[in-house]
């Protein structure tokens, strides 16, 4: 009985092993996986707001600005034509995050490669804890994407006039 027992939770960690690499891992704390990158831009055109440290990244946000946005692309950020990505096989987009004080308010969204840059893409707002904290956003709730044709992975946009910080880590799409 012992054997069967051993098998059975063998069987069981290999599977929770096996279901945890079908993640499709874009930072792994700070660090961004091959093939994408990042860019910082607002309103005003300040792009020296964004820091990367050792095991998390880190938004100051500056004031002053109609809208401030740090995405994660495929590729290095350009102009139309883009690169994509399919991730249709993934349900969710998880993302650490942390406010500086706790409050901090975030906006969220994802964007195909033939998605305008007006703005217009469904984020999805985030009020966050002062504590690290995982948030799930299920892909079907960005409306207008195309999961097949995912240019930006990750968005983070603020329309705030007020400074405010945010960090970030560990983002990944999961199944």
């Amino acid at each position: 009985m012992k054997f069967v027992k051993i098998v059975v939770l063998l069987c069981l960690f290999v599977g929770v092993a096996n279901a945890q690499s079908e993640d499709k891992v874009i930072l792994n704390g700070s660090v961004l996986s091959e093939g994408f990158d990042m860019g910082v831009d607002s309103s005003e055109k300040q792009r020296d707001w964004l820091s990367q440290e050792p095991e998390y990244m880190k938004m100051s946000f500056p004031a002053h600005q109609r809208w401030a946005a740090v995405f994660v692309t495929v590729g290095p950020p350009t102009d139309p034509p883009r690169p994509d990505i399919d991730l249709s096989a993934y349900k969710t987009l998880v993302i650490e995050m942390r406010g500086h004080a706790g409050g901090e308010v975030v906006e969220i969204g994802i964007k195909s490669s033939t998605q305008p840059d007006n703005g217009r893409e469904k984020k999805i707002t985030v009020k966050l804890d002062a504590d690290w904290k995982s948030y799930p956003f299920p892909l079907s709730k960005f409306e207008g994407a195309d999961l097949k044709h995912i240019y930006v992975v990750a968005e983070f946009v603020y329309n705030n006039k007020t400074p405010q910080t945010v960090y970030f880590k560990n983002i990944k799409y999961v199944k």
